[in-house]
């Protein structure tokens, strides 16, 4: 009986098998993950207008903006395109957007919804607007209700941002009241 005692005994036997036991264990590799660039800046309630010879051409209102060197990532986005008379002609708003610092262009994504001042909506995911030539353009899918309820479908688009002049580029479909007259 004393010798089993003396083998399980505290001691250097003891530490000498928690030592083994901790060496023969593979080390763990813990890494802790931060963004690959954090931004510069992080803003609340940002508002961008963009002008030409002191007349707004937009404005661009988020809840959050990341600024980055030549980017900012913005959520909760909506813009308004002004006209010739100052006024609002029509607004788009999406869940989050990026705004190149040089060019003024902005990607928006995320439930992209245009509406105009004569009540036309263009519904669609995302969205790319081109600010040297104040155009829309897209190559996802898209829905346009205008006023007098005609639908129209497809796939990619550019157009202007009063829906005034709209190409299709893709498949095209829609549906409208207008009655066309007999021609016979």
């Amino acid at each position: 009986m004393r010798r089993f005692f003396r083998v399980f005994r505290p001691g250097l036997g003891f530490l000498g098998f928690f030592t083994l036991l901790l060496l023969g264990c593979p080390e763990e590799k813990t890494e802790t993950k931060t963004p690959e660039k954090l931004p510069n800046i992080t803003i609340e309630k940002f508002s961008l207008t963009e002008t030409k010879q002191g007349k707004k051409l937009w404005i661009l209102d988020a809840v959050t903006a990341n600024v980055y060197d030549n980017l900012i990532h913005v959520d909760t986005v909506r813009i308004n395109f002004y006209g010739e008379k100052q006024t609002v002609y029509s607004i788009l708003t999406s869940r989050q957007g990026t705004l190149n610092t040089a060019s003024h262009n902005i990607v928006v994504k995320g439930q992209v919804v245009l509406w105009t001042d004569d009540s036309s909506r263009l519904y669609t995911d995302s969205l790319f607007w081109q600010n040297d030539s104040q155009k829309i353009l897209t190559d996802s899918y898209v829905r346009i209700v205008k006023k007098d309820s005609t639908v129209i479908e497809g796939n990619g688009l550019k157009t202007t941002p009063d829906l005034k002049k709209i190409e299709i580029i893709g498949d095209i479909k829609g549906t409208s009241p207008i009655q066309f007259p007999k021609i016979r």
